[in-house]
Formats: structure tokens, sequence, C-alpha cells
């Protein structure tokens, strides 16, 4: 079990369908248009992948798809890397709103990135269109279809590879900007060493400019502060304009208090008290004194802070934002300056270093071309074999590994060749639909529904190394109809066996092998559109193979239908032995 639950609101022409799914093979059929492929739109929505706000439905603020996942045991550790999954109970609800200007996702109730849900289907879906047949057109695709068949025996290989090709990419870029002509790099040096020279005759300390403009505000109101030291030291201590000072009050409190002391000694508590208040009053004047004798009204010190002021403002509108920023600015330039400085020195050492680095490309590189041209050989036999099974008796499939040279390339047993960030090889797929003619390039000779079947062909071929439990397929029947229909909706049913099959198709005789058969079908009410899905079994599914096969439910076609049900159950059964 894996998806078992999708529920679908204001989403196209669906106004509120809940589906619940299965194991074995599912297929959705229903006239054209009547929304069968956007049930596969919904389930790559909840999977992070865009969704425009043209699909949410007309009168509605939002769309919301939720889909539920019960996924495999064994796959549970590597999901928690992205969402919480409970071992006990392994499942993951993951909800998108889609409005017109943004989208929200969450799983398990929690509000999550679009890449969040992308790792997820990641691990758990593999979702087949009818725009991946174009895939097969595309050459530069052939050589990740190679490699997902075979990915255990290449991946340590591959990784140290691609490794040593990203290191090459780093040594050449550093390589061409100090092989710049003579001239750049000479007034490169001298703008670099004068913009070094300038921040270091700055001499600029990390924090200064805080402290500065902290002494500037203090020197820029000195006037001020000498008056308000002036008279709150009157106040405290010398008295002035007619009234006593704090400290002379205060001294005749605690002579008050002593004589309260004298006829009730509860006031002994009362003299310690404003004695303590005395003290501190006669610390606060020395503090004060103190500060006096610091204030200076000194007009040349606060030139200098306001000329530093401006010095730090020019170096940070040419260098960065502040000190810190015109420091690492400096580091940066001095280590650029002294790398065109030691030029000549360190493209020796980058020589050096490429001519090992290519050396560990070569050896790296041709592993992964004996594998894959020693893997190649039996996955062509084996996908000739199934495309039998499709009903192309005689067709084959071939594949072709080339090198493409390059003179700036990499020595490979005398050859120069053009490494890629998989390796070396051009990958080419051949094909031939009847006996007696060559093998062709696919793009060339495969008519649309042999690329379907050519499509999956390959995907039964990856069903050993393919670790996603769901295969979902939107109309891979393109292009193809009577015997081939039914070897397709055979090998469908087959790859059902291993996983979790989701199909929308227009062939009677895929929907036939289907464990589970959704209809979908649109109606108007009230002048609206809407679509429904819905479970048919019995003499209903047959009605709807016959509507399948000719347009018609009743007499011949419907009796067609049943037979078609009846050779699918009779398939299943011999089948399984």
């Amino acid at each position: 079990m894996l998806l078992t639950y999708l529920r679908i609101r204001n989403f196209g022409i669906f106004d509120d369908v809940d589906i619940e799914l299965g194991p074995g093979l599912t297929v959705f059929t229903g006239e054209t248009g009547a929304g069968k492929s956007m049930i596969v739109d919904a389930v790559t929505a909840c999977l992070g992948y865009r969704t425009s706000p043209d699909t949410i439905r007309s009168g509605a603020e939002r769309a919301t798809l939720e889909l539920l996942i019960s996924p495999p045991q064994h796959i549970v550790p590597r999901l928690n890397e992205v969402a919480e999954v409970s071992q006990e109970i392994p499942e993951i609800m993951i909800q998108r709103d889609i409005l017109p200007e943004r989208s929200y996702m969450r799983i398990n109730g929690r509000i999550a990135t679009m890449s969040m849900a992308q790792a997820i289907g990641g691990y758990l879906v593999d979702i087949h269109g009818q725009q991946d047949h174009h895939s097969l057109l595309r050459p530069q695709n052939y050589l990740a279809i190679l490699d997902q068949m075979i990915k255990g025996e290449l991946s340590e290989i591959k990784r140290d590879y691609q490794a040593a090709f990203s290191a090459r990419q780093e040594i050449l870029k550093n390589s061409e900007e100090l092989n710049r002509d003579a001239s750049q790099r000479k007034r490169e040096i001298d703008l670099l060493s004068y913009q070094v020279d300038e921040i270091d005759k700055a001499a600029l300390r990390r924090g200064e400019e805080e402290e500065l403009r902290q002494e500037y505000r203090v020197l820029a109101s000195q006037r001020t502060l000498v008056e308000l030291a002036q008279e709150a030291y009157e106040r405290l201590y010398e008295g002035a304009k007619g009234f006593e000072s704090a400290y002379d009050q205060l001294t005749q409190a605690v002579s008050l208090a002593r004589k309260i002391a004298g006829i009730d000694p509860a006031g002994e508590k009362l003299v310690q008290d404003v004695e303590q208040v005395l003290f501190a009053l006669e610390v606060a004047v020395d503090t004060l004194r103190d500060y006096q004798r610091r204030l200076q009204l000194d007009p040349s010190r606060l030139k200098q802070v306001e000329a530093r002021l401006d010095l730090i403002e020019r170096l940070k509108g040419k260098y960065g934002g502040s000190i810190d920023q015109i420091l690492e600015y400096r580091d940066r330039s001095a280590e650029r300056l002294a790398k065109l400085l030691n030029a000549d020195e360190i493209l020796r050492e980058l020589k050096e270093s490429l001519d090992q680095v290519e050396a560990e490309m070569a050896e790296l590189g041709k592993k992964l071309s004996a594998i894959r041209r020693e893997a190649s050989a039996g996955i062509a036999e084996r996908v000739s074999s199934v495309l039998e099974e499709l009903g192309m008796p005689g067709a084959r499939f071939l594949i072709s590994l080339d090198y493409q040279d390059d003179e700036n390339g990499i020595c490979v047993d005398g050859r120069k060749i053009r490494p890629f960030a998989d390796g070396f090889d051009v990958a080419g797929f051949l094909f031939s639909a009847n006996p007696g003619e060559a093998p062709m390039p696919i793009h060339r000779v495969a008519s649309g529904g042999e690329l379907s079947r050519l499509m999956l062909a390959l995907k039964s071929c990856m069903e050993g190394v393919a670790s996603v439990p769901t295969l979902i397929f939107d109309e891979i029947d393109a292009g193809v109809g009577g015997k081939a229909g039914q070897a397709i909706g055979e090998k469908l049913w087959q790859l059902s066996q291993n996983h979790q099959v989701l199909c929308v198709t227009h062939l009677a005789s895929i929907a036939a092998m289907a464990d589970t058969h959704f209809v979908v079908n649109k109606y108007e009410k009230d002048g609206r559109t809407y679509a429904q899905v819905t479970e048919v079994s019995g003499e209903h599914r047959a009605r709807e193979i016959a509507r399948m096969l000719s347009g018609s439910e009743r007499g011949v076609s419907l009796e067609h239908g049943r037979e078609l049900l009846a050779a699918a159950q009779q398939y299943k059964q011999r089948y399984k032995g």
C-alpha cells in the first residue's frame, strides 16, 4: 500500500472529490476532457511540482489538494530526513493549497517547502506522462536512462568521477583567470594594490566607528555637559542662589536622627540609614568632581573625530557598508593580489594539479565506460524481449556508446576525449521495428505507438533497480491499439505485482486488466460543469469497457466488454500459476 487517499477540491472542473486508492493496477477512464489527467496533475501538485493558479475552479478562492501516503517500512528512515514519520504507523498527509498569488504546502500538518514534498515524491513515486515519450527523442537523456538501470554498479565510481570533474572545472577556471593578457593583469594588480594600500593606511579597527560616534556625541555637547555638571554639583554640595545643598540638608538630618536615637533607642536604625544616604551622596559628589575634571572644551579633538568619521564613510562607500566588510574586502583583495603577483608559480602548480586530476578522471572514466558497455548488451536484449511481449515480434533495441573527440579534452589511451559530468560516454538508442531492417536512431524512426512501448519496456527493465514503489502512467497508450494495447495492459499488470500502478488510459484492453477501475465523468448542474470519479465493478464495469470499445454500452459491444474482462481474469490466474 502506498498512495491511499486523494481529495481534490476546487481544482479544474473538480468541485469536491474523494478517491480511495489501493494496491495493484488502478485505471482511470472516461471521455476525452472529462478530467482524467487532472487526477495525475493533483498528485504531482501534492508532490511539490509547479501548478498554475489557472487550475483554481472558477469562482473559488483556492484549490485544496490532500494526498495520504502509507509508505513501505523500509523507506521510512529515508523519509524521516525530510518529515517526521512514525515507524509504528507510517503515514504522510500532504496538503497543497493553491491561491491566485501563492501556494502553501503542509506535511503532516506542518508548513513545508515544495522541495521537501519533491524529496518525498522522489523516494515514493515515478510519474510517466505523455510528454515523457519525448525524452526518448532527446539523445542527451539516454545516458541517464542507462545509468538508472545499472546504478548499483556505477554509484561509487561515478561519485568519485564527478568529484574529480568538479575539481578539474575549478582548476580550469582559476587557470583561465590567471592566463588573461599581461596588460589586463597589470591593470588589475595596480587597482588591487591601490585599494589594499588605501585601506591599510586608514588603519581601521573593528568597533572603532561605534566608539567614534559616541565620542562625537559627547564632544558636540561639551558646553552643555559642563553647565549641567556644575549645576548638579552646586545642588548636591555647594549650594547657590539662596538654597541649601543636598549635603547640608542631609548633614542636618543626621544630627536630628541622632537626637531621636538619644531619646528612643529604636531610632538607631534611622541614624544608620540616613548616614548611609549621606555616605552615598559623598561618593556621588566625588564621582561628579572627577567627571567635571575630564570635561574639556577641545574644538581640535572634535575636528579630529569628524575627519575620522568622514574617512570611514568614504571607505564604506567604496568597499562595504561597515568596517568589518571593508576589512573583509581588503583581505580578499590582498589574497587576489598575491595570486596575481605569483601567477606564474601558481599556474605551474595548477598545471600539476590538472595533470593529476585528469589522470584520475581517465582511469575512472574508463571504468564507467567498461561497466556501461558490459551492461548495455544485456539491457538491450532484455528490452528487445519485452518489446516482443508488447506485440512487436522481431523488434530490436540497441545501445551505442562512443567518445567525443576534443583537442582540449582528456587524453585516454592516446585519444583526446571530451569529458562530461557523468563520464566520457555519449549514448545512442537504436531501434528497428521489423526484422531485416537495420537499427536506426530512435528519434528518426520510432512512431508514437512505438515510443510508448519502448518507454514501457525500459520501465519494465528498470523494475529490478527502481526503488520507488508507485508508478503512474498518464496515457502511455498514446498511438497504440489492438494487440499492442493488450500487451501493454498485461505488462502494466505484471508491474503492479511489485508496485502500485496508476494508469490513465483510453484503451479497453488496458482497462480490462485493472484490479481497480475508476470512471471520470463530467456533468452540468445549475449552469456549471462538474466532474465526478466513480469506482465501477461487475456489470457497470463491463458497460464502461463496452463504451471504450465502440461508444455503445449495449449489444455486441457489451458482450465484447464482458469477454475482455473474462479474458483478463483468466490471464491473471495463469500468470499466478
